[in-house]
């Protein structure tokens, strides 16, 4: 049947399962608020019996086999697919509540109280026309209302650079996440290779796709090939970013062109170390690297796009029915699939074309396609609300200096410029592209007339008296012309891009909301799997000592009888 002292090594056995069972138990609570830790337990099975002669096989005991997790990859997999949307919409909420306190609505330094100073002092001047005091106060009504729009552009700016820098962090965090999963996976596989679970690299290899989750979403999956070996990858918009003990890893290049009118320069692009860009224009990215690029490049679908009408194949591309021409002079376009740079682009306003002179023949088969200039961004971001108020500050500009010109017989000059404006060319109020070079960055009060208020015309007579206002009239009818934009009203336009912002933030942070709570229920359903119940692992202490006591007892009840066998019975 085996040694003399069966019995006391069968105890023994229940001595040494016992203590480990006490060991994982100790390990779980002082793991118990340890972050993506999962619960610990021991798979319990009986030793190996031996044959005992007639009578069968007698028991030799219980082992602990292996440590094993209470873990369940369905709610991982969930938790992954929902903590990315959660990540999108938190970055949403924050630039976004930024954008609203930028445009401080309503308030006393927001854009309707220097919009309303500006025809107060016209009522105020249609009483006074020839009074310079009154003049000044409405050119620097003017000013005041050029400068707030110069700071919202700062602050946009800002704003902008902000989210770029955003993104170049998100990957610097990947890169450095995707590195830790390489390690983690190398020092998984070694540990494995006896079989045995790695329970502890295993949560920390989890906790760390939770973290990378929320900033991009993510594709896992675990191989294991016919010899058991285990083979863990990791992929982004379908490529892969770790593959076993191999990281792939991300940089950012500043972009050579703009996507934009309205982008700043060195707006990053994302690439594989490799070279190839890592396109996520898509429907499928989510997480917070997907709020960055939405708020630093969501134009509402309003980059240039238009038909190709002719020059397949030349260097000479002509776009017929452009969506917009205040691009860029020098550029880079998609044409055909193909990204080719130009170094000039005219627009012809009778004919309604563009033609591009491009840097390389444009390929065969073109013509009747649509070309376009950086991406179809659907989301309303910076470059979306910096374009609207350009259109904004553009079409007041144009209507003012439109009055404006027309008094003392034709001879008035332009009460809005921009810096840096020469006069060449010159700005045309028949001509609406010639605007173009203005925008909320640059816009500004005409100097000349700053230094000199007789500029400011008030009739569009010639000599007329000092108490002629017909043009000052027609100023402040401009606050109700309906026509002057698709949207109606000066007041109307911005009403309406200010609503627009604030159904987005509020849309986004009902977003979020939901979000959070979808989060709370999938956090709850892991953690009553994986987290450790204090309560319970209190039973299992109390439970693997009495066992462990039963055992010692064992062993002592086993050596009384050996003691009484060797001892006792042999001095009789």
């Amino acid at each position: 049947m085996g040694s003399a002292f069966f019995g006391i090594g069968v105890g023994t056995q229940g001595l040494y399962t016992a203590k480990t069972a006490l060991d994982i138990t100790n390990h779980n609570i002082a793991n118990a608020e340890t972050v993506g830790y999962s619960r610990q337990y021991g798979l319990q099975s009986a030793t190996r019996p031996l044959p005992n002669g007639m009578r069968g096989m007698v028991g030799t005991g219980s082992e602990i086999t292996n440590i094993l997790q209470h873990r369940d990859s369905y709610l991982d997999n969930k938790y992954w697919s929902m903590v990315n949307e959660l990540g999108e919409y938190q970055v949403k909420d924050e630039i976004l509540s930024q954008m609203e306190i930028l445009f401080n609505e309503p308030s006393e330094t927001g854009y309707s109280t220097f919009f309303n100073n500006i025809f107060e002092s016209l009522q105020t001047l249609s009483k006074n026309p020839g009074d310079t005091t009154v003049r000044s106060a409405f050119v620097t009504s003017l000013e005041s209302f050029a400068t707030y729009m110069n700071d919202v552009s700062k602050q946009l700016t800002t704003l902008q650079k902000e989210t770029n820098f955003g993104l170049k962090t998100n990957i610097d965090q990947i890169n450095f996440f995707s590195q830790q999963l390489a390690s983690l996976n190398h020092q998984i596989g070694n540990m494995e290779l006896s079989g045995k679970s790695a329970n502890d690299l295993r949560d920390e290899r989890n906790r760390i796709i939770d973290n990378l989750s929320k900033i991009v979403n993510v594709d896992t999956k675990e191989i294991t090939d016919a010899n058991g070996k285990k083979t863990f990858r990791v992929s982004i918009n379908g490529q892969s970013l770790v593959y076993d003990t191999t990281a792939n890893y991300l940089e950012v290049k500043p972009r050579t062109y703009l996507n934009n009118p309205e982008d700043q320069v060195d707006m990053y692009d994302i690439y594989w170390k490799s070279g190839k860009e890592l396109y996520l224009n898509n429907d499928n990215l989510s997480g917070e690297l997907k709020g960055y690029i939405d708020l630093r490049d969501g134009n509402n679908g309003q980059n240039f796009k238009g038909a190709i009408l002719s020059g397949e194949g030349t260097n000479t591309l002509v776009i017929n029915n452009p969506s917009r021409t205040d691009i860029p002079t020098a550029g880079e376009m998609n044409i055909g699939g193909t990204l080719i740079t130009y170094s000039s682009a005219t627009y012809d306003p009778v004919l309604n074309q563009m033609t591009f002179n491009l840097d390389a023949a444009a390929p065969a088969g073109v013509d009747g396609t649509t070309s376009f200039i950086g991406d179809n961004q659907s989301f309303k971001g910076i470059p979306y609300y910096t374009q609207e108020l350009n259109h904004f500050v553009r079409t007041i500009a144009r209507e003012f200096n439109a009055i404006n010109e027309s008094g003392n017989g034709g001879t008035g000059t332009q009460l809005f410029t921009y810096k840096g404006y020469t006069g060449t060319p010159p700005l045309d109020v028949n001509d609406p592209t010639s605007y173009e070079k203005m925008d909320i960055y640059n816009f500004t009060v005409n100097q000349a007339v700053i230094d000199d208020l007789s500029l400011v015309e008030t009739s569009a007579t010639v000599d007329y008296g000092e108490s002629a206002n017909d043009l000052i009239l027609k100023l402040i009818e401009k606050r109700h012309d309906s026509n002057m934009f698709a949207k109606g009203k000066p007041d109307n336009f911005m009403q309406s891009l200010l609503g627009t912002l604030g159904i987005d933030a509020k849309q986004v942070i009902s977003f979020k909301k939901g979000q959070e709570n979808l989060m709370l229920l999938v956090t709850n359903q892991r953690l009553s799997v994986s987290g450790v119940d204090l309560n319970e692992e209190t039973l299992n202490m109390l439970k693997f000592q009495q066992a462990y006591n039963v055992s010692a007892k064992i062993i002592s009840v086993m050596d009384e009888i050996y003691n009484v066998t060797i001892n006792q019975m042999g001095a009789r």
